[in-house]
């Protein structure tokens, strides 16, 4: 089992820190720097030093300059600050959260071993759940708690409480990525591990002739927000509702599909797609159940699509269930749909050539750590250096069209342009507005 943590806090980002990782990239990219040969004669006179820009140095020699390229570290450290973290705006795909525990036994000590041992198991659980497709579930093997706990990172634990006899606590729990891989692997099972991006939810609600989005009570709003609560591979958002929201759209728009007030509702929740989710109620009297007929309507730049389903409740006075377990399946069908897009190939290996465009050192570095996320790619190898762009081999699985898929996610453009690849980081845009539904203004 790997390491333990105790908090009572929420943890800073478990990634690594931006600042490490610049510092890394300096180191390599000066040992590059260092392997290019210099002529004995042009060292024998000290070199000017000609600043050219927050990022690049020029070195003179002689009347006669001869000019290399340096990394100018100085201005890159004092620019930390403004160089962001890409890690932290993504899910951990091997860290499961928010794992409840509660174990009783003849003491402490015990019932927090075996509460340490089921919430590891749970989490494993949770993890091949969401890597994997249902259909593959009877394949994974059963393991006993030992092997469980040699493919544990480390264990968060939160909220811990204890007594004689009882043991309470909330854990986070990492897992070792090559070892949880070489399990699936090994087993026959395909996997992916790209996280989408996040799906903003606009559930409109319909009974008895009344539509609505924004107003309390709307319980198919409360089974959506349910939801977005808990960690999947496609993460679900539904909007605050404050008056800003309601100001910009109402049911009616939303079902018309009004590209302007979705467009800007899009800007606010920094999302691409919105998927309206309009649920019509109807009481089958005769039947004595409710039936619900559910129109799913997903708009985006590069998705669109309507989806009619039917669900069929068990009573009457059971409308919350219906609605609950409608919510479940449409979620699990568009997770299944975006895990069977990007599973993994290992069979299928490509070699891809690509230029990445640069303002600056830090494009760069956002670029190469975001390349190092996608589990598609198996290797980035630098071929050529310049102040205007780096052009770099893309080893990677699958196809070229999936490959962009996986980088899309992770705010990379893979395009090909004029018969050559260009991989460009997208434009950032300031967060406004996020999170769930809490409450109104």
């Amino acid at each position: 089992m790997g390491d333990i943590r105790w908090t009572n806090s929420l943890p800073a980002a478990m990634s690594t820190p931006a600042a490490l990782y610049v510092f890394s990239e300096l180191a390599r990219w000066w040992s590059l720097l260092m392997a290019i040969p210099f002529p004995s004669m042009l060292l024998r006179r000290p070199p000017n030093i000609l600043y050219l820009g927050p990022f690049v140095m020029i070195l003179a020699v002689g009347k006669r300059a001869t000019r290399i390229a340096l990394v100018c570290v100085f201005p890159l450290v004092a620019n930390l600050a403004e160089i962001t973290t890409p890690s932290a705006q993504t899910r951990d795909s091997f860290t499961v959260a928010g794992i409840a525990v509660d174990s009783t036994a003849e003491t402490a000590t015990e019932a927090r071993g075996l509460a340490l041992a089921s919430g590891q198991r749970e989490a494993l659980d949770r993890l091949i759940k969401r890597l994997t497709l249902r259909e593959y579930y009877p394949q994974i093997p059963h393991l006993s708690d030992a092997a469980v706990a040699s493919l544990v990172q480390g264990i968060e634990v939160r909220d811990e409480k204890t007594s004689s006899r009882r043991y309470l606590a909330n854990l986070v729990v990492s897992f070792k990525t090559n070892e949880v891989r070489a399990l699936l692997r090994g087993s026959g099972v395909p996997f992916s591990e790209t996280p989408s991006r996040p799906l903003l939810i606009l559930p409109v609600y319909e009974a008895a002739g009344a539509r609505n989005l924004w107003d309390d009570p709307n319980p198919w709003w409360a089974a959506w927000q349910a939801l977005a609560e808990h960690a999947t591979v496609v993460p679900f958002i539904t909007p605050v509702g404050d008056l800003t929201d309601v100001a910009t759209i109402g049911a009616d728009q939303a079902l018309a599909g009004d590209e302007k007030p979705l467009a800007v509702l899009a800007r606010r929740y920094e999302v691409e797609d919105i998927l309206v989710v309009h649920a019509i109620l109807r009481q089958d009297l005769a039947a004595g159940i409710p039936r619900l007929a559910v129109t799913m309507h997903r708009h985006g730049p590069r998705n669109s699509s309507v989806v009619v389903e039917s669900f069929t409740g068990v009573s009457r006075t059971m409308v919350d269930v219906l609605l609950e377990r409608a919510s479940d399946e449409i979620a699990t069908k568009i997770e299944e749909n975006w895990k069977r897009i990007t599973l993994l190939r290992f069979e299928d290996e490509g070699l891809l050539s690509a230029g990445v465009p640069l303002s600056g050192l830090g494009d760069w570095v956002e670029v190469r750590w975001r390349l190092s996320q996608a589990a598609e790619i198996g290797r980035v190898e630098i071929l050529e250096i310049n102040r205007e762009a780096v052009h770099v081999a893309l080893y990677y699985f699958g196809s070229s069209d999936q490959l962009a898929v996986t980088l899309a996610q992770r705010n990379l453009d893979l395009a090909e342009e004029d018969g050559y690849w260009i991989v460009r980081l997208r434009e950032k845009r300031g967060v406004t507005a996020g999170g769930n539904r809490t409450g109104k203004e």
